[in-house]
């Protein structure tokens, strides 16, 4: 009776015995073994292990999952054999028990997102050759300049310990060009509508205390205004308005960089706007129906052209 009770709880559990082709035994559900943790292989010799998509996942433990890994027989020596450089193991946020079995056979941490995390284990020659994860932060302001008035519109944020006349400007979502992200920053905090026109200024800052601790790249764009009434949001912004460029150059309640941008503005309206600006052409990317944002001086259309030395 115990055996038949036992067999009907795996069955109720959804993993009841298996029976040899004669009929005469029966097996029980072999454990996770190399073949389930195949992966998938990607262009660059690796494999990728995502365990939200194992059949086997329901009869899985910490204990099996590591026993799939390791040995001769198990998935990692494998991969080895075959010549695979890495494996990349994707555990969703509820299957984290299954981290620490793949930390003590050397998998370490690459990245996480906000349900998941990726850990790699590097099984070329040498040291590991892995690119790491993304090192920056990408913030954007946008230099709001009406030609007609000569005046440009700043901020001063809220939130800051000493409140300096800066450009408005916050960080660049996942997947958003620059541009669209210097006008919809103003007009978030500024409720002025603007459009993008080119690119001024690239700063790049290591160890920002603001981006914990890694690289923040930081862009200024040049946008042309197409409302003028300010709205500014209060919880983010203590004063907004639209000031004489001139004034901007002179003052110096202001960052260091919105100085100089101010004074790279003023010698573009005086000298030209192409002396400045970076532009943006899109272009195709060698990945198949993928394309990218270039930005640099404007190169005339007969340079675009040519095929060789004249």
């Amino acid at each position: 009776w115990r055996v038949v009770l036992a067999l009907a709880r795996r069955a109720v559990l959804g993993a009841g015995p298996r029976w040899s082709a004669g009929g005469s035994s029966c097996a029980r559900d072999s454990p996770l073994g190399a073949e389930e943790l195949r992966g998938e292989l990607d262009r660059f010799g690796g494999v990728s292990v995502r365990l939200g998509r194992l059949d086997a996942l329901d009869r899985l433990d910490p204990v099996a999952f590591q026993r799939a890994l390791q040995g001769k027989l198990a998935a990692v020596q494998k991969w080895r054999s075959e010549g695979r450089v890495a494996v990349w193991l994707h555990i969703p946020i509820l299957q984290s028990r299954f981290i620490a079995p793949a930390a003590s056979l050397g998998f370490c941490f690459h990245h996480a997102e906000s349900d998941s995390s990726m850990l790699s284990l590097w099984l070329g020659d040498g040291p590991s050759r892995l690119p790491g994860y993304a090192t920056h932060q990408v913030g954007v302001a946008g230099a709001v300049f009406d030609e007609n008035t000569r005046k440009i519109l700043v901020v001063q944020d809220r939130n800051k310990l000493k409140n300096m006349w800066k450009f408005p400007g916050g960080l660049s979502e996942p997947g958003e060009d620059i541009g669209d992200t210097a006008v919809r920053e103003v007009f978030e905090e500024t409720g002025i509508k603007s459009e993008f026109r080119s690119l001024l200024s690239i700063r790049q800052q290591h160890t920002h205390p603001g981006a914990f601790g890694k690289s923040d790249m930081y862009i200024i764009c040049r946008l042309k205004p197409y409302s003028f009434t300010i709205n500014f949001c209060p919880r983010e912004c203590l004063k907004c308005e639209w000031m004489n460029l001139s004034d901007l150059v002179k003052t110096k309640n202001t960052t260091p960089i919105t100085s100089r941008v101010a004074r790279l503005l003023l010698y573009g309206y005086k000298e030209g706007f192409d002396k400045i600006d970076l532009t943006m052409e899109e272009l195709p990317a060698v990945y198949t129906g993928l394309f990218y944002k270039l930005y640099h001086k404007k190169l005339p259309d007969n340079y675009k052209t040519m095929t060789g030395m004249d």
